[in-house]
């Protein structure tokens, strides 16, 4: 228990466990999504007006479809689980940021180059949960929605880039760098083509309605068509990286981001072909976070040789 919260490891524990808790974060709200669950609290903070949401429709306000009515946007069928996701979905936001705060404190003690990116990632962690509220006021709008995955995105940067400050190791140098480099930014933009892609998906679900899921990906528009075909720039990009990094010495993380892509076009290829099963869209979300993540980590860990 001593060795844990002595400052050096305390930190790094924490700054650890920020990162966990931001990635089940993002499987939290993958989940919100791919179930239509973003509605499921129509105000914020609270949840139908009450701190601990309702089970049963008994629990609502008297006439909760005429208060919320603008809020629900027509949604007036209480779902209690649909509710109990979001609700998780804000619990574990606040649990994470807490988990944040306390990280940005114990690094106040570890120097500048701890605490400044730490600060950043809690700045952008604040700034999410605002922006989440925002979310539920414009019924998910569109360009909304992104921003919150790339605030995301920078929590995650921010994070990884205050641990590798954290001990002063050395640098590897490395001559096919720019690949790493290069491979970080095709998956940034797969990603933010994916959320596009998720974003038209929304508006094809109220066109078609729920019960029509067989149908949704076969009405995407263009954008789904550009997301899958830019695969294949992601799947050459990396197996070029992995022959770059025959010789290096970052032999897990050579092989670990191809597991990683294997995964990502799995769950693509499910989604694609076998109507978006459940938990396929926030599974391939997640690994291509975590993919992103290891990238930024071996970006600043090498150097040009």
């Amino acid at each position: 228990m001593h060795l844990f919260f002595t400052p050096k490891m305390a930190f790094r524990k924490f700054a650890i466990l920020s990162l966990l808790s931001i990635y089940l974060l993002i499987l939290a709200g993958g989940i919100v999504r791919s179930t239509g669950s973003g509605m499921g609290c129509p105000d914020w903070p609270k949840c139908f007006g009450r701190f601990i949401p309702p089970t049963k429709v008994e629990e609502l306000p008297l006439h909760y479809e005429v208060i919320y009515q603008d809020k629900l946007h027509g949604e007036v069928e209480f779902n209690a689980t649909k509710t109990w996701i979001e609700y998780i979905n804000r619990l574990l936001g606040a649990l994470t940021g807490i988990i944040v705060l306390i990280t940005t404190a114990l690094a106040y003690k570890e120097g500048r180059k701890v605490f400044l990116p730490t600060l950043a990632s809690l700045v952008l962690i604040l700034a999410n949960a605002v922006l989440g509220k925002y979310v539920v006021d414009s019924f998910l709008l569109p360009g909304v929605v992104t921003a919150h995955m790339l605030l995301s995105i920078g929590v995650i940067y921010f994070l990884i880039k205050a641990l590798n400050n954290h001990y002063s190791s050395e640098v590897i140098p490395l001559k096919n760098r720019l690949w790493i480099g290069l491979s970080l930014l095709v998956v940034l933009v797969q990603i933010i083509l994916g959320t596009q892609v998720r974003e038209n998906m929304d508006h094809v679900i109220k066109a078609l309605g729920e019960e029509a899921k067989d149908q949704w990906v076969a009405n995407l528009d263009f954008g789904y068509i550009i997301h899958r075909t830019f695969s294949w720039v992601i799947l050459i990009c990396h197996l070029v990286l992995w022959k770059k990094l025959a010789e290096s010495s970052l032999q897990n993380y050579r092989k670990g981001v191809l597991v990683l892509i294997g995964i990502s076009l799995g769950t693509g290829i499910l989604m694609a072909y076998f109507a978006l099963p459940l938990g396929s869209q926030a599974v391939h979300l997640l690994i291509s976070l975590v993919l992103i993540g290891w990238h930024i980590s071996s970006w600043i860990q090498t150097k040009n040789a």
